[in-house]
Parts: C-alpha cells; structure tokens; sequence
C-alpha cells in the first residue's frame, strides 16, 4: 500500500516541536531594552527651513516637516518636526511627502529615526512564501517551517549565547549548525536513508570547514574585525569577545545552506537510483553519487564566492579606484584576506562534503535491513491481506 496514514502523526509532533521550541527561544533575551520606543508616521508636507548646522556639515539641511502618526500614544494627531541632515549619505534622511517613516520622542516633539521598510520587506516575505508553497506544495510548507525555525535559532539561540555566555562560540556554532541540519532533513525529508546520510554528509563538511576555519583565521592573522560595525561593536557592546571566534561562526553558518543544498542532491540521486534499480552495488551508487557532486560543485562553490563579492563589491570599487596600490599590499589588507578566507574554506567544506555524503548514503542504502523491520512489514502485509479477503 503506498498510502501510510501513520506519517501524519509523526508530522504533526514534529511540526510542534519545532513551534514549541521556537516559543522558548522567543522568550530569550536578545539585546537592549531600555532604548526609547519608536513610532510609525506618514510625511504630509515638508517645507525647507533656515538653520543647517554647517559649523561641522557645511553642506548640511534642515527641514520643517509635518506628520501624522500612526502608532504609539498620539496616534491618529499630526505634529511639526525640524528635522536636520549632517551630509552623511549613509544616514541622511531627506523627507519627502507621502513617505512613511519611523519617529522617537524627542523632549516635547519628534525626531525621525529611519525609514519603515518593514511593510515593503513584509511584501517580499509574503511573495516569496506563497511562491514557495505553489511549486513545492508540502514540502515547501516544510521547508518554510524550517526556515523559520534556523532563523529563530540563529537570532534568539546564538545571538543571545554570544551576547550573555560568549565563552564557547565555536562550539554553540557547530551545535547550532548541527542543530539547522537535522531539523531541515528530518522534517523537509522525514526519517529515511537519504535523510541520514545527507545529515551525516553537512554536518562532516561543516566540522572540516570549521577546523579548517580555525587553522586558515590563525595562520593569515586575522582579527576578525573588517569592518566598521564589528569594531563599533567590540568598543561598545563586547569587549571581552575573541572577534576571531565570531569570524568563524560567520564562516560556518555561510557555507552551511550550500553545503545542505549538496549533500541532499547527492543523497536523493543514490536513493533514487537504488528505487529504481535494486541491484545497484555499492561501487555504482559511490560512483553515481560523486558524479552527481561534481556536477553541482562548480555552481556550489561559485554560489559562495560570488554572494561574497556580491557583499564586498563597495570595498572592491574602493580599491579599484585607487590603482596606485601595491597588490601585496591589497592582498594582505585584513578585510580583503578575511574575504579570500571566507569564499575558500567555505567552498572547500563543501568539496569535502561531497564524497562524505557519497559513501555514507551509499554505505547506508545497501545495509540488509534488520530483521524487526522485516517483522513489521511481514506483519503488516498480512494484515493488508486479511483485510482485502474481509472485502472481498
């Protein structure tokens, strides 16, 4: 019978187990909480005011703006703002109307914090869900939940054990890399073979792209503070933090999506491959598996690299732009080398994630099965046959 109806309960328990513990790791701490509350508000009229403040930004403006409030304690009223920008393109704001922004109390008025994005942002989300649920049905549901799961952990689980216990943060990294990996191919997969030799195949790709991390972030020296908000950080917040540490867990949860993405291609051609033809050996499944990887390695790994320059690419324009610069010298800037690292350990876990995968699963596809599953399913053939007689 290839209906099995006994799938649903284990479905349903793993589906509130993940929600039960995405709700205890809500409850964690995550940061801040004392910083002063902000408000939605929409830009009715803007109107340019004397009184810039060029004594430190000659090419600074003031505006005269009028909102209304959508949120907190005034909502429904409309205030006038002096609003000021200090000729810093990365955090100017220069209102226009009908925009729709977020404001803080600012003594007896209002000052503009930034824009809201998250209803823009709420769109894309939404988009991409139904997209995901209308091609892959079931699965893309799953997919979703154990997207929102990773997330959660990642944001409420690691986040949290930095910012309050940051004593072992490659170890929490490598257990909450683990973690993502066997929640995704237990519930997108559910509990088989494929299942668990592509568990097997991420998680050893990760640990060597991990140690490899740690040897790679020691040897060219870097500090693991690139750029301008690691250091912010280590000056304000994390003091007491090895940033080297935090490069790693960076490293690690980068490469770890492409090394899943590999290990379950290979893992669902083997098992696909023994359904069809349930004599293939040992050797023939190695061999179809490590043809299947080599197929994907090139985009893999190009995937890494190119997401990775893709977020480098102002420092890329930055050094361009001044050819003057000794190439050794660009090479042995800490923020390109930290890229280099990066892009290299991560794709070379997911190298040797491919022929780890290759021979688990294969190892794990040809095992004779165990004679208590053997007994299940001779009991539960006569069962389908006592019950057939009973209809007839």
């Amino acid at each position: 019978m290839k209906h099995r109806p006994r799938r649903l309960p284990h479905l349903l328990i793993a589906v509130l187990s993940v929600i039960l513990f995405c709700a205890v790791l809500m409850r964690l701490p995550a940061g801040e909480e004392d910083d002063p509350p902000t408000y939605k508000a929409e830009i009715l009229h803007v109107e340019n005011a004397a009184g810039g403040i060029t004594s430190f930004a000659p090419d600074s403006a003031a505006y005269t703006v009028r909102i209304h409030l959508n949120s907190g304690p005034a909502e429904g009223t409309e205030e006038t703002i002096l609003h000021h920008t200090f000729n810093n393109p990365a955090f100017d704001i220069h209102p226009e109307e009908g925009e729709h922004i977020l404001v803080r109390p600012a003594g007896e008025s209002y000052a503009i914090v930034d824009y809201d994005r998250l209803p823009a942002m709420l769109l894309l989300l939404a988009i991409f869900a139904a997209l995901l649920i209308f091609f892959g049905g079931i699965t893309g549901a799953k997919a979703l939940l154990v997207l929102l799961f990773a997330v959660i952990l990642i944001a409420k689980g690691l986040i949290s054990f930095i910012l309050y216990a940051p004593s072992h943060i490659i170890l929490a990294t490598l257990c909450i890399g683990s973690i993502i990996a066997l929640a995704t191919q237990l519930i997108v997969s559910g509990r088989s073979v494929k299942a668990a030799g592509a568990i097997i195949g991420t998680i050893g790709g990760i640990l060597i792209a991990g140690l490899l991390a740690v040897i790679a972030i020691h040897g060219t020296y870097l500090t693991g503070i690139a750029e301008e908000q690691a250091g912010m950080l280590k000056a304000l917040y994390l003091q007491e933090v090895d940033f080297r540490e935090l490069l790693f867990a960076g490293i690690v949860l980068g490469a770890l999506g492409a090394v899943m993405d590999v290990a379950v291609s290979i893992a669902s051609a083997q098992y696909e491959m023994k359904q069809l033809a349930p004599k293939t050996k040992f050797e023939a499944l190695v061999s179809s598996g490590m043809s299947v990887g080599r197929d994907v390695m090139g985009t893999m790994a190009n995937t890494l690299v190119l997401a990775y320059i893709g977020g480098a690419l102002p420092l890329i324009l930055l050094i361009s732009a001044q050819p003057d610069l000794p190439l050794r010298h660009v090479l042995n800037l800490n923020m390109i080398a930290t890229e280099i690292v990066r892009s290299l350990v991560g794709s070379i876990g997911l190298l040797c994630a491919i022929p780890i995968t290759a021979y688990v699963t294969a190892f794990l596809i040809c095992l004779p099965p165990s004679k208590k599953k053997k007994g299940r399913e001779k009991s539960s053939a006569s069962l389908d046959d006592k019950l057939s007689l009973l209809k007839q």
